[in-house]
């Protein structure tokens, strides 16, 4: 292992190199900003642990990976969302739901009211639900009746390392801005970048 001004010197370039703060860095690392500061500067007295050295080199290393890609850690959410979100609407029936997740192979629709209101998510798993315990009532039923899922929302300024992180868990994120959604983000957004 390198000496441990060699770790520092390592930690503050590499950080550097991808142009993040000391703060963001420390989000990233689940660290405070004063031990990323101290791994810089004042190694010796914070002599961290193998585990903690290890960490930030190895998510310096895999920020460093995706951010040669493009410069996507550099770019906000606002710069490649989609503007144009297909969504349900609460007074959808199912059977009209059903026809747009087929028409746009999405696993599931952001649920949002006329004035663009996040109301939740509805999945292509709900709807097959519905559908084949009771197809006869696909006219009846409404998207408000059956919302069950959650989608995460984040604002425009959000860097695309967060939103990576988070479609690691998610099929998309909406956008939001003062409540409302302005626009969507999938996996495959992030795809294209790399």
């Amino acid at each position: 292992m390198e000496s441990l001004e060699e770790v520092s010197r390592l930690v503050r370039e590499g950080r550097a190199k991808l142009g993040l703060s000391q703060k963001k860095l420390s989000k990233y690392v689940h660290m405070s900003q004063s031990t990323i500061a101290r791994l810089e500067s004042d190694i010796e007295s914070l002599n961290p642990s193998y585990s903690t050295v290890l960490k930030v080199i190895s998510t310096l290393d895999s920020l460093s990976a995706i951010g040669a890609r493009e410069g996507i850690l550099n770019r906000t959410a606002a710069e490649i969302m989609h503007k144009r979100i297909v969504y349900a609407k609460p007074g959808d029936t199912v059977a009209q739901t059903i026809r747009v997740i087929r028409e746009y192979d999405f696993p599931q629709l952001p649920v949002l009211n006329g004035d663009m209101t996040v109301i939740g998510a509805v999945s292509q798993k709900r709807l097959m639900s519905i559908a084949t315990k009771r197809p006869e009532m696909l006219d009846k039923i409404r998207v408000s009746q059956i919302v069950d899922e959650e989608i995460p929302m984040v604002g425009k300024d959000t860097d695309t390392g967060r939103i990576k992180r988070i479609l690691e868990n998610w099929e998309a994120v909406l956008i939001v801005e003062k409540g409302k959604a302005i626009g969507i983000i999938t996996i495959y957004d992030i795809l294209k970048l790399l």
